[in-house]
């Protein structure tokens, strides 16, 4: 059990983790720049390496891990390990599958205020949902809808092609009209001939 003392240094050691992997995008363009172009293919060989032997145990674990779904399920969740596994395309959960789970659970956030949602994965990878919120949701109300949605699949679904989420309105209700029919024209001109 951690202590709110272990807490702050728990995150501020994530935050300097952060901050070094966001650091490798840019050393990574700074070598492209280099002068000396044995030198970028050397660090680009070395971390490609790194990168195949992590994959290769990560598979490794994965067939593990398929012996037990509780396991796999755990690992998918885990946001640090889940990352991984998406980076090395090794994600044990299908990307239908999580837009379906992450919709289900937005449907969820928003009882009352959401109409139908439909989310459809296209052959090469591309999300679209559609969302038709209820009539009675507020300008403001329908912009965190579209946001929450937004950054949630953005979240689950990051090896997706691209993502799009479209808010649309619901088709009008039909009216059934009924139509007096028309009178007789003797009856119409006063009843008499």
């Amino acid at each position: 059990m951690s202590t709110p003392a272990q807490e702050p240094a728990a995150l501020s050691a994530e935050a300097a983790f952060e901050q070094r992997v966001a650091r490798i995008e840019t050393l990574l363009a700074e070598l492209s720049h280099s002068n000396d172009p044995m030198l970028e293919r050397a660090t680009r060989e070395v971390l490609s390496t790194v990168l195949e032997l992590h994959r290769r145990g990560l598979e490794r674990v994965l067939e593990l891990a398929a012996r037990e779904d509780s396991v796999r399920e755990a690992l998918a969740r885990d946001s640090r390990v889940s990352a991984m596994l998406l980076l090395h395309g090794l994600h044990p959960v299908s990307l239908g599958e999580r837009v379906k789970r992450t919709v289900e659970i937005l449907r969820e956030r928003f009882p009352g205020k959401v109409e139908s949602v439909e989310a459809e994965v296209q052959g090469g990878g591309a999300v679209m949902v559609r969302i038709v919120p209820a009539a009675s949701a507020c300008g403001s109300t329908r912009k965190a809808v579209h946001k929450d949605f937004e950054d949630a699949l953005a979240s689950a679904v990051p090896d997706a092609d691209s993502v799009s989420v479209q808010l649309t309105e619901a088709a009008p209700a039909l009216i059934q009209l009924r139509l007096k029919k028309a009178a007789e024209p003797e009856q119409r001109a006063g009843g008499s001939r």
